[in-house]
């Protein structure tokens, strides 16, 4: 897609559309515990190639960027492959949680070789990965 250009994702129409009631967020709830978990567990998966594990992460109207490799049309690209390719003991992910807002985050995770800035959701249930941008650290 040309830079500038938009994309309609239906998520008006879809879940990340659903009325914020749907979402309970009081003052003494810290959502970023349960946003951090999220973005562990895809990171978790995609060091050990487990794509179910990874999937169950993402909400419906997932979208996959990678900045170094063009696009892919796999749903989770060719990076989605190469976390099982890092030796264990590297196998690092520090999340940084940039913004918190009563149904939306966005953070940034930093694996061995790549990093990945993610805007998460929540409706009535967890938090979820909407959108992913990867880049690659040797580029």
């Amino acid at each position: 897609m040309p830079r500038g250009d938009s994309r309609h994702m239906g998520i008006t129409q879809r879940s990340l559309g659903m009325s914020f009631s749907a979402v309970s967020l009081n003052a003494s709830e810290d959502p970023s515990p349960a946003i951090r978990r999220a973005v562990q567990e895809f990171a978790q998966a995609w060091y050990w190639g487990d794509s179910e594990g990874m999937l169950g992460t993402l909400h419906p109207d997932y979208v996959n960027r990678l900045v170094t490799l063009g696009t892919q049309s796999r749903p989770l690209g060719v990076q989605g492959s190469l976390g099982s390719q890092t030796p264990p003991d590297l196998r690092t992910v520090e999340v940084r949680i940039l913004e918190v807002r009563k149904a939306s985050a966005s953070a940034v995770a930093e694996l061995c070789g790549w990093v990945i800035h993610l805007h998460l959701a929540k409706s009535a249930g967890p938090w979820k990965i909407v959108n992913a941008m990867w880049e690659s650290r040797t580029a």
